[in-house]
């Protein structure tokens, strides 16, 4: 399950990549702060040379993907007018998460599901316990968002054969996101305020995605899909 983790998970390395890359820009950046101080900590992560540095190296580079992700979703969600860090811990996480297959088509550990299509997951709803349909609704949501966010030309060339467009994975990942923010398990795992944000905001999600995978990614590459 995808949750907004990415910052408590950064190592030892990372820090010392973030300290290095700031203090060769003539910034003084202490190794002290970085560990001990959160706020200190995110202010030198939102620092514009440290994204620059990892998007310039498209994944070539001894950091976690933790930081990876984080820094680049961080600085996509910002150029859409998005300041939340914690969606952007969540948005990272959900790519460090879909970048293996088994976890993109899988709501949960310990669920023995495996999707491929958002057509599968809602029949799936029809017959599963309140907790397993909010799992479930979680992960259409973030399927949705990683499909139409990171694989765009896949979409629009699919489109032209008569598939859904980028208005169906809008409606499908608020409305999975709206619903799932209600489930006391949202309160649970601190995520309401989360998927509430996605549910709203679904739209500028994708095109912080789009941007992002447009650095990063190959544009023209298909998800691991059984089409």
């Amino acid at each position: 399950m995808v949750l907004a983790n990415c910052r408590a998970q950064f190592t030892a390395a990372d820090f010392e990549f973030v300290a290095r890359v700031l203090s060769r820009k003539g910034s003084q950046v202490s190794l002290v702060e970085l560990l001990s101080d959160p706020e200190c900590r995110d202010e030198m992560l939102d620092n514009e040379v440290l994204a620059k540095t990892l998007s310039s190296k498209k994944g070539h580079v001894e950091v976690s993907q933790q930081l990876y992700f984080y820094v680049l979703a961080r600085t996509a969600l910002r150029r859409q007018g998005i300041e939340d860090r914690d969606l952007a811990d969540y948005l990272g996480a959900l790519l460090w998460r879909f970048s293996t297959v088994q976890s993109m088509h899988s709501p949960h550990e310990k669920l023995p599901h495996q999707f491929h299509y958002i057509a599968e997951m809602l029949e799936a709803l029809t017959t599963a316990s309140a907790a397993e349909a909010f799992l479930i609704r979680v992960h259409i949501g973030n399927y949705a968002l990683f499909l139409s966010g990171m694989f765009r030309a896949w979409i629009e060339r699919r489109q032209q054969r008569g598939a859904p467009d980028f208005s169906f994975y809008e409606e499908v990942g608020r409305t999975s996101f709206r619903t799932a923010a209600h489930h006391k398990l949202a309160s649970q795992l601190e995520l309401s305020q989360i998927y509430h944000q996605l549910a709203e905001g679904f739209r500028y999600a994708r095109l912080a995605l789009n941007e992002l995978a447009y650095q990063v990614w190959n544009p023209d590459a298909e998800p691991p899909l059984k089409l």
